[in-house]
Order: structure tokens, then sequence, then C-alpha cells
């Protein structure tokens, strides 16, 4: 039976919690065995100090190694595969508006430099979505790569059993329509857009937030949003069930992790039609896509799934079948199990 092991160093964002789900899937479904490997967060900036702080002989009684393209060109260890997911590249144009000057730097002289020792050193190159595998090509001319979903724990994510909303998953503060937002507050999750798109929406539409990686911060940047701390995860599902849609207008995604989450608890989406996202939101189906920053048409959108019950709920019914069909655990896992014993077999 094959018996990865997972190298990460702590993260702050959806990457430390894809390969969480790797990790849980793959033990669900064939590699009971595997292992995650958790290191401190400097070695996502000094990833080549990686094997220095690991014991002689790491690697053995597993049979491949995997780690984000940020540090797999480290983990090489001898007569084992070495494999690298790519859950998006911070060189992608499409980000740099959203970065600072000094972020820009480090992801063009630094950054940009692991992800290519990553991939072109890797025995298989595991791609997020379509978007993420054709950033890949675009930016590296690398195209041996594969496709493997992230995936969703979709018995633990799950609707409330009558579709209907839950009253006690967020702090009661009154209101008629109640907003989810689940992320970092940073600009390339969209969260600077969040206060002018209330502006836009009527005053019994509120809109509550997680502090994502970063804390708790002193006061709400709008009198109408609501902070909910960092849940855990049964914390998280309870706020998906307790919400009527998920807000977010978000700039760049190579995946969605949390438009998937939210629409496996059968809650719509509105999100930006950029990236990933319409793989996994169906636009006019399981939610609505918007123009990137156009704060007048994310507005538009809630308005619209806000004062209609009904679309709300046939919209969370087919994102739930689709999340269930398509990036669940079974595939996440399954999909890795198979690319192990292919890449095993090729070793021997």
């Amino acid at each position: 039976m094959i018996r990865p092991l997972y190298i990460s160093p702590v993260g702050r964002g959806g990457v430390d919690f894809g390969i969480q789900n790797i990790t849980r899937s793959v033990r669900r479904y064939g590699a009971p065995r595997a292992e995650l490997l958790r290191l401190p967060e400097i070695y996502n900036f000094l990833p080549a100090l990686i094997p220095r702080g690991l014991p002689r002989g790491w690697w053995k009684g597993f049979d491949v190694i995997q780690g984000r393209s940020r540090v797999a060109f480290a983990l090489r260890a001898p007569g084992r595969p070495l494999v690298t997911t790519v859950h998006h590249l911070t060189t992608d144009p499409d980000l740099q508006p959203y970065s600072t000057p000094a972020q820009r730097l480090f992801y063009r002289l630094v950054e940009a430099r692991y992800d290519w020792w990553s991939i072109s050193s890797a025995d298989a190159v595991v791609c997020v979505s379509r978007y993420t595998q054709q950033q890949v090509a675009r930016t590296y001319g690398f195209t041996n790569t594969s496709i493997i979903y992230d995936g969703i724990d979709t018995d633990a994510f799950v609707p409330t059993p009558d579709m209907q909303r839950r009253t006690d998953g967020l702090p009661e503060k009154g209101g008629r329509i109640r907003l989810l937002f689940v992320g970092n507050r940073t600009r390339r999750k969209g969260f600077d857009l969040l206060p002018r798109i209330l502006d836009l929406l009527p005053d019994d539409y509120l809109l509550y937030y997680t502090s994502g990686f970063q804390g708790a911060i002193d006061r709400p940047p709008h009198p109408r949003m609501i902070p909910i701390g960092a849940p855990d995860r049964v914390g998280l599902v309870a706020a998906y069930q307790s919400c009527d849609m998920l807000l977010a207008p978000s700039r760049l995604e190579g995946f969605g992790i949390v438009q998937a989450e939210a629409l496996a608890c059968g809650r719509p989406v509105v999100t930006t039609r950029v990236s990933a996202l319409p793989e996994v939101v169906d636009h006019e189906m399981s939610g609505l896509l918007c123009e990137r920053d156009n704060v007048a048409e994310y507005a538009r959108a809630v308005r619209r799934l806000g004062e209609d019950a009904a679309l709300r709920r046939h919209f969370g019914e087919f994102g739930r079948d689709k999340i269930v069909r398509h990036f669940s655990f079974e595939q996440l896992g399954r999909g890795f199990v198979e690319l192990y014993e292919r890449l095993a077999r090729h070793h021997i």
C-alpha cells in the first residue's frame, strides 16, 4: 500500500488548507498511512534550508514525497518520486496591480524561481484547475502537467436538512439578509471592496466576515460589517449554513476553496468572473459571476439573490450537487493515489 509524505511549512492562506485536504482525502481513499509534516513558517521563504531541519533518513518508510511548488525543489529524496502541486502563481499578471512593490519584487526575483525549480525537477506536476495549468504553460512553457482539482469534505460541509438558514451559527445582529465573507483581508480577496458594496445595499443587509490568518482588527470598516474571528471547521460550517449567500469579490483564485465550501453547504455565491472561479461557480446556475472590481455589479447580484429566496435555494441545490460530483474528497484522494501508484511502478 502506497505511503506518501507531505512536507509543508505553515502558511497563511488557502494553500495551507489545500495540503491538509489532500492528506485527509488520500487517507480516506487508498493511502491510510499518509503523513503530513508541518514545518515553521520561515521555511516558506527559505525552503533550501528544509533538508537541514529534517532528521537523517527522513524519507525512509515513504514511497513518494510531495510539497507545494514553493518548496518542493528542496524535498528531493533518494529513490523516491517527487510530486509538486501548483495552487496559483504569484507572478500572474492579473495579480500584479493588487500587490505592493515589495511583494512584486519578491514574487519576481524569489518565488518565481522557487516555482520553476520545483516544476522543472518534480516527477509529476499537479495543477488545481485548468486556469492554473494554463498559467504554468504560459509562464514557464511547461505543459507536462496533470489536473487534480482541490477537494471539499462533502461529509463535513453539508447543507441544513431543509436547506433553510440556521439561526445559531452567526451572531444575532438583526438584519434580514446575511452575507458572509471568508478569507484573509487582502486586496486579492477583494476585502477592500466590501464596504463600497454594502453602501449600495439596503440597511437590512449585514455582512459577516472572518479574520482569516490576520487576527482581529479594532473596528469593522463599515457599520454593517460584523467580524466573527477565525472559526474552526465546525464553526465555519455553521457560519455557511447560517448565511444567505457568500460574497467573495476575489480578484484572482487558483481554484476557489471558499466558494466550493459555500456551495457544498448549499449556499449560492456571488464572486468574480476571473481565473479559476468559473470552473467552480456556474453563472446563473449556482451563483452570479461579476466583472472584477465592478462594485455596482456585485451589489446588483447580491440584491437579486437577497430578494429571491427560491432562486437562492435553486442555486444552492445545483451547487451542492456539482461539488459532490466533481470536487469532493473522493475525486481528490483517488486522483492522487492513482498518480502515486503510477509513479511507484515507474520507479521500481
